[in-house]
């Protein structure tokens, strides 16, 4: 983590969450709300492990992006130390490096005033609640990430949700996969995201 490095890229958010099987439909909301707002979501997934550890990827991933975006909704038994852990070098991020280097994380939980329980370190900077619902995803995303006027509406995302999903049953037959956390399956994902958004004119190739 030093100055040296490369500028993040403005347009990337890394996307911490859980790879739980029970929370694709909100994974793949959080893709098609990013998408449609001209952002390039990024996960730790997409990087091949040649040696240099998980943790090292997770670092480099996050360092290159200027929004990081982490749900901090799976707190059941047994607890998920991963979301808060990766927070955590979010926050050094932000903390340790300049004004050219500004790092913004964006929170999310699915209950309101839980994370003043869980992580009561961060007194002060309040989640957004999607209820573990797709919808209260995507408004968490555009109430957070977007710009104003001229973007889609959280229903218009909503529509766009569904194609996606859809998109993502085909693809994982296709591919012969059960689960939409890996390399390949992240990338189809966010390449037919961008084509429906780019069909939907919510956005230009």
């Amino acid at each position: 983590m030093t100055d040296s490095a490369g500028l993040p890229d403005d347009r990337a958010v890394f996307l911490n969450v859980p790879f739980e099987r029970g929370y694709e439909p909100l994974f793949i909301a959080l893709i098609a709300s990013l998408v449609s707002i001209g952002r390039v979501p990024r996960s730790v997934v997409e990087i091949s492990e040649t040696g240099q550890g998980r943790l090292r990827r997770i670092l480099k991933q996050i360092e290159a992006c200027r929004v990081s975006l982490h749900d901090l909704s799976r707190v059941g038994n047994p607890s998920r130390f991963n979301m808060p852990f990766e927070l955590g070098i979010a926050y050094a991020l932000r903390w340790f490096h300049g004004s050219a280097r500004r790092y913004l994380f964006v929170l999310l939980e699915s209950e309101p005033h839980r994370l003043s329980k869980t992580l009561s370190d961060l007194a002060g900077h309040d989640p957004l609640i999607h209820y573990g619902k797709p919808m209260g995803a995507i408004t968490s995303v555009l109430d957070s990430l977007g710009a104003g006027g001229g973007e889609p509406s959280p229903q218009e995302v909503h529509r766009l949700w569904k194609h996606l999903m859809r998109a993502v049953r085909v693809l994982k037959e296709q591919q012969r996969r059960e689960t939409v956390f890996s390399r390949t399956m992240f990338r189809l994902i966010v390449a037919a995201a961008a084509e429906l958004a780019t069909e939907a004119g919510m956005i230009t190739p």
